[in-house]
C-alpha cells in the first residue's frame, strides 16, 4: 500500500470514532423453553420444541375394526399408513361434537407413530425459563401427562410432556376390550 492510501484509511478510522454509533449492548443471554402452542380437546397446551413431527391437516381415515374408541383410524401419510387417534376421546373420554378437527399432530417416536387431533393451533413461543411454574393447577384430564407450564397472556398454558402421552398403557395398546371398540363409530373424522 503506498503512503496515501494508509492515510486515507486512517482518516475513515478518525472519522468513524469520532461520529459512529456506539454499538448497542446485548442482553445477557436467558434461556427459553422453545415451542408451540396449540389446544387439545378444547385445552390450551404447549408442545416443546421437537416433541413433535409435524402439524397437518387430519386426512380422511378408514376405520379399523377391534380397536378403541379413541381409535379414529388409519390414513394414507407420506407412502405409507398413520393411526390418527381422537385427542377429545383420549383425553375427555366423549367425542367432540361441532365442527371437525382440521389439524392434527404427527408424534413419532422409537415404536410409535401417530397422529392426535387438536382443537387449536395458536402459535410457535419462546418464553424466558425462568417464568416456568411447576405447580399451577391444571385440567384433571390433562395433569398426569405435564410438566408445569407458563402465564401468557392471562392465560396458564400447561406443558404437554410426550413422553409421558406415548408411556400411557391406554396408547401402546389400541386393541378394544370388550364394548369399547369403534366399530360402527364414525363420529369424527
Amino acid at each position: 500500500m503506498n503512503a496515501s492510501a494508509l492515510q486515507s484509511l486512517e482518516l475513515i478510522q478518525r472519522i468513524h470514532a469520532e461520529e459512529g454509533v456506539l454499538a448497542p449492548k446485548l442482553e445477557e443471554n436467558s434461556l427459553s423453553w422453545v415451542g408451540t402452542s396449540l389446544g387439545i380437546a378444547g385445552v390450551p397446551v404447549l408442545i416443546g420444541e421437537g416433541e413433535i413431527e409435524e402439524i397437518i391437516e387430519t386426512p380422511n381415515v378408514t376405520p379399523i375394526p377391534g380397536t378403541k374408541p379413541w381409535v379414529m383410524g388409519v390414513a394414507a401419510f407420506k407412502g405409507g399408513l398413520l393411526p390418527i387417534f381422537s385427542g377429545d376421546v383420549l383425553f375427555r373420554g366423549q367425542p367432540y361434537v361441532g365442527r371437525v378437527r382440521e389439524y392434527c399432530m404427527v408424534i413419532r417416536r422409537p415404536g410409535v407413530y401417530f397422529g392426535l387431533t387438536l382443537s387449536d393451533v395458536q402459535r410457535d413461543l419462546r418464553l424466558p425459563i425462568e417464568d416456568r411454574i411447576a405447580d399451577h393447577p391444571v385440567d384433571p384430564d390433562f395433569e398426569k401427562y405435564t410438566l408445569g407450564g407458563f402465564n401468557y397472556r392471562g392465560e396458564f398454558l400447561a406443558i404437554l410432556d410426550i413422553k409421558k402421552v406415548v408411556a400411557d398403557e391406554e396408547i401402546s395398546d389400541a386393541s378394544a376390550t370388550t364394548n369399547s371398540s369403534n366399530e360402527g363409530k364414525n363420529d369424527e373424522q
